[in-house]
């Protein structure tokens, strides 16, 4: 019989021991593969992408053969200064100062230049504005001259329609125009003054105002004189305090009272505007000026003067034709715009202490005979 086996014995164990060498052998077999799978797959990968570029490979050199050079020179001077070349250097330093200056005058001309564009730019654009401004100042002056010739034409049509219509009428006579004469005024004969201002005439009735005026300076000349003092005079300051707060007026004229040189007193005619006489009422035999006015004036005693004013000239025709036509004589003496229609004041009076009259005047037989003060064309 088989010997029975004791239970003592060991043999399971160098089984397990077996199975579990199997097992790390295989797995280190596995992971050596993979790892040879995976160092020749990365090899194959970075041979495939890190191509060396000869042209690359090139330029690198070049920079590292430069670098050491600069390397080198800065070991020399560091390690000994005196072997730097100076001269070397110094050429270097004025080729880079010229080169700085050439750069600063390259950017101070570019300023320059950028600034005349941006100048001529500007001067550019304003004469475009100008020019367009022009161009419809042009514009609508060319519109207003289109305008204004039709309105022409329209009228000129309008005209011709109504010449078309007008029946045909004889020429009116030859006007008689008569040469001036200038000639002294009638013996006796009185002048009666017209002002023509404002397209219309005013008559001047100098004898009335006169007259007023001598009897005020009369009445202040005795109050305004001292007793105690009278080679004193007239007190000027009293007197023309007083005399420039009188007035007079008629129908023509306010009149003012005013003091000339602080010595002569004087009268001042202001035409009283809208109260003359105009072109149209010398005209009309009804209207106030011709019954009024005109009707009363004697013309065997008076003659006419006419003071013209620039603005006034039309209506001094109508005038003097009307007074030639009624008989009486006329004369006429154009002014300027600043004139101003005075009177003196009657009796020769004088303020402050009287004056010694002067020597008279020696006559001169070569001199001309003096213009009559009276005279009429």
């Amino acid at each position: 019989m088989r010997k029975p086996r004791d239970d003592g014995e060991d043999d399971g164990g160098l089984d397990s021991l077996l199975d579990t060498m199997t097992n790390v052998v295989g797995i280190l077999v596995l992971v050596l593969i993979v790892t040879q799978m995976s160092v020749a797959d990365v090899v194959t990968r970075i041979t495939t992408e890190n191509k060396i570029d000869e042209n690359a490979v090139q330029e690198l050199q070049k920079e590292l053969e430069q670098l050491q050079e600069q390397e080198s020179e800065l070991e020399q001077v560091l390690i000994n200064p005196d072997s730097v070349n100076i001269d070397r250097q110094r050429e270097e330093l004025r080729r880079q100062k010229e080169l700085l200056q050439r750069r600063k005058e390259l950017i101070k001309q570019r300023e320059k230049e950028k600034n005349e564009y941006s100048i001529k730019i500007e001067q550019d654009k304003k004469q475009a504005d100008q020019s367009q401004q022009q161009v419809e100042a042009a514009q609508n002056k060319r519109e207003e001259l289109e305008t204004l010739i039709t309105e022409s034409l329209q009228k000129k049509a309008t005209l011709e329609a109504k010449l078309a219509r007008t029946p045909k009428t004889e020429a009116p006579a030859d006007i008689e125009v008569s040469i001036p004469d200038p000639r002294p005024a009638p013996p006796g004969a009185k002048e009666l003054t017209v002002l023509c201002t404002g397209d219309e005439i005013f008559l001047v009735n100098f004898d009335a105002f006169r007259e007023t005026a001598k009897k005020r300076a009369m009445g202040l000349a005795i109050t305004t004189t001292s007793k105690r003092e009278p080679e004193k005079g007239i007190d000027v300051k009293k007197f023309t305090e007083r005399w420039e707060r009188m007035k007079d007026q008629d129908d023509f004229f306010d009149v003012e009272y005013y003091v000339q040189n602080e010595r002569f007193p004087r009268l001042r005619m202001k035409p009283r505007k809208g109260r003359g006489a105009s072109a149209a009422e010398l005209l009309n035999p009804r209207s106030r000026v011709r019954k009024a006015w005109l009707s009363q004036i004697d013309i065997t005693k008076y003659y006419a003067r006419f003071n013209v004013m620039p603005d006034s000239f039309a209506v001094y025709a109508v005038a003097r034709r009307f007074f030639t036509e009624s008989g009486m004589l006329s004369g006429w003496t154009p002014q300027s715009d600043s004139y101003e229609l005075t009177s003196w004041v009657p009796g020769g009076m004088e303020l402050g202490p009287p004056r010694p009259k002067p020597p008279p005047k020696p006559t001169d037989p070569n001199a001309s005979p003096p213009k009559p003060p009276n005279v009429i064309d």
